[in-house]
């Protein structure tokens, strides 16, 4: 939509016409796979106000920046030059001259004012004049806009080659590519003039500003043109006055209430970096000339904040300083992608969406990264919906990035997806994100080229276990695969330079589980909730399932216990009235429904979650999960902490999580489909008998789980990234901030000391899940550093521990 400018739209002036026809060409080279004919052009496309004091210096940085380093060739940069006087002593003849020394295409506007409506309908006349298609590429950039792609070693002198990044990135499928803006300021932050020497050498200062001081690229929302990202090169099948507009070069008088309409999956998932060269001296008179513009243009609250900021710095000695932008934040260690030297970490995994403990753990894990502020994530996954795209592409944030993967369904199982090994689009984005670690979520064919990748460029991979695969197949009648599957894993683990879960080992990081003691509390037990969802009387004892609805679960074994139980109330008066209840989903929903529909005390109630997931397990009194395949389960510490003692398998770490005969009971000796389940029966007869001891179970339960908070189960695998060193053992002693000092600490060093590495944290109850299910693990918590001693001597001498 055009806005009235007033007064503005009334002051016309006129191009002098065109030095040198627009005809841009295709960029090749030898050594680069995207060299042929067919490669797209890229155009270039900048305006210079000729009245600038900086403006000759201005131009001959952008002009070498993008011909020189970016390897644009001249033919295909289109400058305006923007002439207000237009008179024989105006500076246009200098800028003149300085374009056709570097063979650029140009024109001269004359007039005292240039509107982008005006200017966008000119330049697209002269890209579709000059012989260029919609699936070609334009750059529309400020002088102070140096974009900067990500490098590639390969290509050598070409390796930071605008055209053949963006090559790949058409030949991959994208069709935008978004910016992030790294502000550039001088060492002691005043606004001074460019002069002939390296900007990059004249403002070492890499910053972002923040909201405050951003007005120009993105002013105040609802007052003026806002984009969810800003973009900084798309096909020329977007028009230009749809995506973007100069912001120090014309008046902006278009409104574009909504963002540009690309489906996703066609936005390179990584911005690139925009080296920002716009606080230099004359900054504040910019500022205000844009402001009168904006004002001219109804756009009265952009032209106050704009104003508000030439004021400000004009207060602070012209300077760039925490109190002209309270949210300003330097980094000369600012990497290419925008970030800076905090951790940049790569979650690959083919469940995201889909609700299940590895997702919910990781998508848990991504979002407590997002808000730490020290930390950018980059989820990768064919499980992504528009909401991760929505979440992850908000204005110039960095720290939640998304990239899909093509998949396809497995047969049976639709909520799970196969994908294929790291192709060519997901290696480059990757390559562009550069990675400090890669977190592979599972053993599949993606995890497998994830590690493969990160080793191949020298990234630490952490992979994180989170499900015994080997001992799905004695559940689906195809016991003869277990062994080759567990050589399988055996040799991706392996490869991994740290595997993150609960067990003793050299090479494991420490990532156990967390629970919300808020949510998950026997405060929620709701009497009424209990009545309408369970249907059951206050005498009645609820035993309970929440977990998936998969027989990988245990749930042969579940059903069989039911009905012995049913068989048991049958003939003992004295065993107390019950009901089932079961609450989850999944593809053998129909299977129990069956097994179990003869009994009038089995409730079924689907899935649940958030608060009523809350009051579902406050409301049971027995929680009952007899599964083999868990390696780390939430539903048992969610379970404990609302309060429910907990009957379970004697595997993994239940045996550290459940204390048996104290928070619960580990029942012994059962199969894995069991004919004979009396173990489960008695185990739950006992707890319903006994309402003394269910009661102490149900305070331990909740006890043990004080402390044992998300926060800190992040912490531990935060712990485990920065212990990471690339086809290295564990760093287990090198301080963090050490061990980038390869002259102090060497790759090949190891450190003498051999006590086990702990994160030490006495801020939880001695009792706590947190020091227990940390016991001999490497990267585990204790209370202190005699605690881990004594727990080494006490597996050194047994083995394990009581």
């Amino acid at each position: 939509m055009k806005l009235s400018c007033g007064a503005l739209d009334a002051e016309v002036g006129g191009f002098k016409g065109v030095v040198r026809r627009f005809r841009p060409t295709r960029v090749r080279s030898g050594k680069s796979l995207f060299s042929w004919s067919g490669a797209a052009k890229t155009a270039v496309l900048t305006g210079v106000n000729a009245d600038a004091a900086d403006a000759k210096a201005s131009l001959e940085a952008f002009l070498t920046h993008y011909l020189d380093f970016g390897k644009i060739p001249a033919k295909n940069v289109f400058v305006v030059v923007h002439d207000r006087l237009g008179k024989e002593e105006s500076n246009a003849k200098v800028l003149e001259a300085l374009l056709i020394e570097r063979g650029v295409t140009y024109d001269v506007y004359v007039g005292s004012k240039l509107l982008h409506s005006e200017l966008s309908t000119f330049w697209q006349r002269h890209l579709d004049g000059g012989k260029l298609d919609e699936e070609d590429w334009v750059i529309l950039a400020d002088l102070d806009e140096h974009l900067t792609v990500p490098p590639r070693e390969d290509l050598g002198s070409e390796g930071h080659s605008i055209p053949l990044f963006l090559a790949q990135a058409d030949e991959l499928g994208y069709e935008v590519v978004n910016g992030i803006w790294i502000d550039r300021v001088t060492s002691d932050g005043s606004l001074t003039e460019a002069n002939g020497q390296s900007l990059h050498k004249q403002f070492p200062k890499k910053c972002q500003v923040g909201p405050e001081c951003d007005l120009r690229r993105k002013p105040p929302r609802g007052t003026a043109p806002h984009h969810e990202r800003m973009v900084i090169a798309h096909k020329l099948k977007f028009a230009i006055r749809d995506v973007r507009s100069l912001h120090d070069f014309a008046i902006d008088d278009f409104a574009r209430p909504k963002p540009l309409t690309v489906a996703q999956k066609r936005v390179f998932p990584v911005p690139v970096a925009v080296q920002h060269f716009q606080w230099t001296a004359g900054t504040e008179d910019r500022l205000r000339g844009l402001a009168e513009s904006y004002e001219a243009c109804g756009l009265k609250d952009a032209n106050v904040a704009l104003t508000e900021l030439a004021s400000s710095l004009e207060r602070a000695n012209h300077k760039m300083t925490t109190k002209t932008c309270p949210s300003l934040s330097c980094d000369d260690t600012l990497a290419d992608n925008g970030n800076s030297s905090i951790r940049r970490i790569a979650i690959v995994t083919t469940v995201w969406e889909h609700v299940d403990g590895v997702s919910r753990t990781m998508k848990r894990f991504s979002e407590y990264l997002r808000g730490r502020g020290d930390t950018s994530v980059l989820v990768m996954s064919p499980d992504l919906a528009e909401q991760d795209y929505l979440r992850a592409n908000v204005d110039d944030d960095i720290h939640e990035l998304v990239a899909p993967v093509p998949a396809i369904e497995v047969p049976g199982r639709p909520e799970y997806k196969f994908a294929p090994p790291l192709r060519a689009q997901q290696r480059a984005v990757l390559s562009a994100y550069r990675p400090h670690v890669v977190h592979v979520a599972a053993p599949d064919m993606l995890g497998h080229s994830a590690v493969h990748w990160a080793a191949e460029v020298g990234v630490c991979s952490v992979c994180s276990y989170h499900t015994a695969f080997d001992t799905y197949m004695q559940y689906y009648h195809a016991s003869v695969l277990s062994h080759p599957i567990e050589h399988l894993l055996k040799d991706f683990y392996g490869k991994c330079d740290v595997v993150a879960l609960g067990v003793p080992g050299e090479r494991m990081g420490f990532f156990p589980r967390g629970v919300n003691q808020t949510l998950y509390s026997p405060k929620m037990r709701d009497s009424k909730y209990r009545k309408e969802m369970f249907g059951a009387d206050d005498d009645e004892i609820i035993i309970l399932w929440v977990a998936r609805i998969v027989r990988e679960k245990g749930l042969q074994s579940f059903m069989n216990t039911v009905k012995a139980l049913n068989r048991a109330a049958a003939k003992e008066p004295d065993l107390p009235k019950f009901r089932v209840v079961i609450a989850g989903d999944g593809p053998d929903l129909g299977w129990v429904r069956g097994t179990l529909s003869q009994y009038s005390n089995v409730v079924i109630l689907g899935h649940k979650g958030g608060a009523n997931l809350a009051k579902t397990y406050a409301a049971g009194d027995i929680f009952f999960f007899p599964s083999k395949t868990e390696v780390i389960p939430n539903n048992l510490i969610e379970a404990m902490a609302s309060g429910l003692p907990v009957v379970t398998d004697d595997v993994g770490v239940n045996r550290a999580i459940v204390q048996d005969g104290v928070s619960g009971i580990i029942v012994k000796h059962t199969a894995v489909i069991p004919r004979d389940v009396s173990n489960y029966v008695h185990a739950l007869k006992r707890l319903m008998k006994d309402k003394t001891l269910a009661k102490r179970m149900s305070q331990a339960a909740v006890e043990s789980t004080v402390g044992l908070t998300w926060e800190r189960t992040f912490e531990s695998l935060l712990h485990a990234y920065d212990r990471c060193r690339p086809g290295l053992p564990y760093a287990r002693h090198i301080p963090r901030e050490k061990l980038d000092e390869p002259k102090a600490y060497p790759r090949t060093y190891e450190p003498t000391e051999t006590t086990r590495d702990v994160i030490v944290d006495d801020g939880a109850p001695s009792h706590s899940l947190l020091y227990r299910i940390s016991r001999g693990i490497t990267g585990g918590y204790v209370r202190s550093l005699e605690d881990a001693k004594r727990d080494d001597e006490v597996f050194a001498k047994d083995g394990s521990f009581a």
